[in-house]
């Protein structure tokens, strides 16, 4: 289905909103069974020539009344994922300012919108009304607002819509300027087109068709005949097939009028779909001669009867004995056989109960069923927090899956659980052994769980009914302010209230485990490290810096039992602001803490309340200084694929430094560390292991090794690298390190003597370390810092403090010295140089959100890959369905200035933003990754977008507060 133009980046949806996923779905059910209508008839061109003045004034007069909507639906609901486009609408009440478009547009959940008249004055839209399954809803706007422009009304004329009429479809072509787009009506009794899963369907009424082609940006378009009158509604149609499809209008005009009279717009259901099939399919149904003959008598221009289609499970029409595939006949005495009349008799009899007469097989069948209010079986609330949206199970939702109308629906299930990977989203089924069958229910168990609690829950994916899958989660309080929606057609809002769930946590007693014994004599001493071994699990609330995952787990191990100190690998924590957890055993999940985040090597160590633990059956490794050696002999431990502990017999085959490339956006990635490699090709099969040597004494942890967001590759760091920090920690220590802020990599003696390395030195270097003859060149310097100021990339470093750099780790110097004297060789001569080192402040401090992106100081990574830094203000990511978004704001832009006020760093940024008044345009001078500058307009919208901010506080339990929480 073609709608609005999406305006998003990469990791939105595709422009094409509504685009058929199954071409014959709809054949199915009856599209071709009325061939006759297929073909328009024909026009001379005589007329068509004389035609063409009309429609040019036709046209022209009808410009006035056509506006693009540029509008955001800010969170994800039923089949619509948050996101920004751009639509049309046109005027069909220009006193009161009301806009008719499509539902689809409009959306069932939140909407921000605006809409641009034809000589672009914009004004802001609210929805007042959405039909609950038809693709049309209606938008106001404030008619005194436009001072420049003479609004056009576009009169509704679903009584002119006949096969063969010529019409015009004026619309935008991406939302920027009109386009008019010629066809011809050939159907006007086609059935409702499939567009697939998850996506908006309608249903229960005729379509018009057209042979025409679709542009962008025209969802919402007037279909409009010859004499200016609107007899259709764009709504969908199939790009390679030339065809469109319009929503007819008598719906449509009922609705406005009882809108315009004040009334409410009542719809009633009986939870089952019909279609429209033509006689001949119908007699195969059963239907009796003699019937189809009163029917063609009663209505001769008829071609078919509404055939029941879909029933839902537990709807009033299960409950009457309706079936698939029974024929409508009458409803209470009247037959029925359009959709308009039939919907007609359901709008008028909510709460009521019906007669409904059907033909099955032959017989003729009777049964009452009662008339549900469609609108209160549509949701009206949802809930978000964590990232995770749930409301009701939607009408949509359960007519495509032919599901019961009940159940909470989790349309995205974000850092509660962010191992589900189901984009069609799920429904829970219950939570902490309690049923949920509505968004109530989800709540009230949601309440009573304390923070970082267990908690089982039960789920089953909407496009898969049949299997169910439990697991168990934990929820963090301190990043997830929960939120409920609820909508308020007065205001075109939905409210906002925050929900208190966070209940202190209950006293834990320890609990005993009991690790797996690795019985494999080879082992020898080191056999006991896999009692050491557990799972890290870590939850990421923003994904910044270019870390995209927010769910990320893999092996550590215990270097501290008594102080409950792990270590892992950064590949496993990218970033300081965190959620993390332990498993020990396979048995017992427990929170954790960060203690520390390696800036250069690749490891952090966490810490886990031991009083948790038992005292049985938990070890520590005992971590070694020595280096490993090409040649020593190894003991690996490591666990198979079944989750079994096993050893690895291998030797240390060489000892490299690591080479990761930058990536883009700039991440994380291990710079300036030695690692160990193995003889034995099966080490690479392995993620994690401890290698350990005759005595048990680890040497080596192999660990993952984050190249990319998707890729990992295995390499073992010493554990010489990790003691420094370990033995700060255990002696209740905050670690305490310092900064070169470079990236160096090895160079060749050849390529250093074609820089100009003397021969002198190159003796000196030879004779010095014959096992290894290379130097190391400086990479990049990470701007800002002092080194900066005294480094260039291509410096070839010779020595350190006077002695000749000969590996990579003596460069860990710096982690102890304010400053380092280095010999380097630059532009072919030697210089010596003093440069200072900076204190490590342990990673990110705070965070700013403003109207749906995430501001942040620059960061290491970035440092070393930008060659000019135009602000302290970086914006790392983006919200889909965000203003930030939607006026082109993307991560890795810096904001140089909002409103004319220089934002130098985070905190002048911050007080720029928070003087900016809701719904206004905000001035945001901006630069690229690739220093090519731009100023953006961003209009805010603090009900959903609210400003806030995340800072490191070690005054608070989690170390980090929220200024929501003030």
């Amino acid at each position: 289905m073609e709608c609005a133009n999406s305006l998003s980046n990469a990791d939105m949806p595709p422009p094409i909103k509504r685009k058929r996923t199954n071409p014959s779905m709809t054949d199915l059910e009856g599209d071709t069974l009325m061939g006759e209508h297929l073909a328009p008839p024909l026009i001379s061109e005589v007329t068509a020539i004389q035609d063409v003045p009309k429609w040019q004034e036709t046209t022209e007069a009808s410009f006035n009344g056509i506006v693009a909507i540029r509008f955001t639906q800010p969170i994800a609901f039923d089949t619509d994922p948050a996101w920004t486009m751009v639509a049309t609408g046109f005027i069909v009440d220009a006193q009161r300012g009301i806009i008719l478009t499509n539902r689809h547009v409009v959306g069932g959940g939140p909407f921000v919108g605006e809409a641009v008249m034809h000589d672009h004055e914009v004004v802001e839209v609210q929805t007042i009304y959405r039909d609950p399954i038809h693709d049309f809803g209606f938008l106001r706007f404030d008619p005194s607002k436009i001072k420049y422009m003479k609004l056009v009304e576009i009169p509704l004329a679903p009584e002119h819509a006949r096969v063969g009429i010529d019409v015009r479809i004026i619309g935008n072509d991406a939302g920027e300027k009109l386009s008019i787009l010629a066809g011809s009506i050939s159907r006007i009794d086609r059935n409702v087109p499939s567009y697939g899963y998850m996506t908006y369907n309608d249903l229960n009424s005729f379509y018009l068709q057209s042979a025409s082609f679709l542009s962008g940006g025209s969802s919402g378009s007037p279909v409009i005949d010859i004499e200016g009158r609107a007899v259709g509604l764009q709504a969908g149609g199939r790009t390679h097939e030339a065809t469109n499809y319009f929503f007819p209008l008598d719906r449509v005009k009922r609705a406005l009028e009882l809108i315009q009279k004040g009334y409410p717009v009542l719809r009633g259901s009986i939870q089952t779909r019909f279609i429209y099939n033509a006689f001949d399919v119908a007699q195969k149904l059963g239907l009796p001669e003699e019937i189809e003959a009163m029917v063609r008598r009663m209505r001769p221009n008829d071609i078919g009867m509404l055939v029941v289609a879909t029933v839902l499970p537990e709807g009033p029409g299960a409950k009457a004995g309706l079936e698939e595939g029974d024929i409508l006949l009458k409803i209470n005495s009247d037959v029925v056989t359009h959709f308009v009349a039939l919907e007609d008799i359901l709008d008028s009899n909510i709460g009521e109960s019906v007669s409904v007469t059907v033909i099955r097989g032959g017989e003729t069948i009777e049964a009452n069923v009662t008339v549900q209010d469609m609108h209160a079986l549509t949701p009206s609330r949802l809930v978000t927090f964590g990232g995770c949206v749930v409301h009701d199970l939607s009408y949509q939702l359960a007519y495509s899956y032919t599901l019961p109308l009940r159940g909470a629906f989790m349309t995205s299930t974000g850092k509660f659980m962010p191992f589900y990977d189901d984009s069609d989203g799920v429904i829970v089924d219950s939570i902490d052994d309690k049923p949920v069958n509505n968004l109530d229910d989800f709540i009230a168990v949601l309440r009573t769980i304390p923070d970082h609690e267990p908690l089982p829950i039960v789920t089953y994916s909407i496009s898969d009914v049949h299997t169910k899958r439990g697991e168990v989660v934990r929820f963090s309080h301190q990043w997830n302010t929960i939120r409920m929606y609820t909508r308020n057609d007065d205001t075109g809002l939905w409210d906002c209230e925050k929900i208190d769930m966070c209940p202190r946590p209950v006293n834990i007693s320890p609990v005993n485990v009991r690790f797996p014994t690795l019985s494999d004599p080879r082992a020898g001493k080191a056999s006991e490290l896999a009692k050491t071994i557990v799972t890290v699990f870590c939850v990421l609330p923003v994904p910044i810096e270019g870390i995209s995952k927010e769910y990320l787990s893999d092996y550590g191990f215990i270097a501290d039992v008594t102080r409950g100190l792990v270590v892992v690998s950064r590949r496993t924590i990218p970033l300081n602001i965190c959620d993390l957890y332990i498993v020990l055993a396979g048995s017992l999940m427990v929170p954790a803490k960060l203690r520390f985040l390696h800036p250069t090597h690749n490891f952090a160590i966490i810490q886990y309340d031991p009083k948790r633990v038992g005292d049985n059956n938990v070890y520590q490794a005992t971590l070694s200084s020595r280096l490993p050696k090409q040649g020593d002999a190894a003991h690996m431990v490591t666990f198979n694929s079944l989750g079994n502990p096993m050893c690895l017999n291998t030797v240390v085959s060489d000892m490299a430094e690591i080479l990761i490339a930058a990536r883009f956006p700039p991440r994380w990635r291990c710079i300036n560390t030695e690692t160990v490699h193995f003889e034995s090709k099966l080490a690479a099969d392995f993620r994690f292991g401890l290698v350990g040597d005759e005595n048990g004494h680890v040497q080596t942890i192999w660990m993952p090794f984050m190249r990319s967001h998707k890729v990992t590759a295995a390499a073992g760091l010493p554990t010489r690298a990790i003691l420094p920090v370990l033995e700060a920690l255990q002696k209740d220590q905050t670690p305490s390190m310092r900064l070169l802020n470079i990236e160096v990599k090895p160079v060749s003696l050849t390529n250093a003597r074609a820089c100009g390395l003397s021969l002198s030195r190159l003796d000196e270097i030879q004779q010095a370390n014959p096992d290894r003859c290379v130097l190391f060149r400086v990479e990049g310097v990470e701007l800002l810092s002092k080194a900066h100021e005294v480094l260039r990339p291509l410096d070839i470093i010779i020595s350190i403090n006077g002695k000749l750099m000969q590996r990579i780790d003596d460069l860990d110097q710096q982690y102890t010295n304010k400053s380092l004297e280095l010999v380097i060789l630059r532009d072919k001569q030697e210089r010596t140089v003093v440069v200072e080192t900076t204190e490590y402040d342990g990673g990110i401090r705070k965070l700013v959100f403003w109207c749906g992106a995430v501001f942040q100081a620059p960061y290491t990574a970035l440092l070393l890959q930008s060659s000019k830094v135009p602000s302290g203000v970086y914006c790392s990511n983006v919200a889909t369905g965000s203003p930030a978004q939607q006026y082109e704001l993307a991560p890795t832009y810096w904001i140089t200035s909002v409103n004319g006020i220089n934002t130098p760093d985070l905190d002048s940024f911050e007080r720029a933003v928070r003087t900016c008044p809701d719904n206004t345009y905000v001035r945001v001078k901006t630069i690229s990754y690739d220093s090519e500058p731009s100023v953006l307009s961003i209009r805010t919208c603090y009900h959903y977008w609210p400003t806030s901010t995340l800072s490191k506080d070690s005054v608070y339990e989690s170390n980090w507060h929220s200024s929501e929480d003030d």
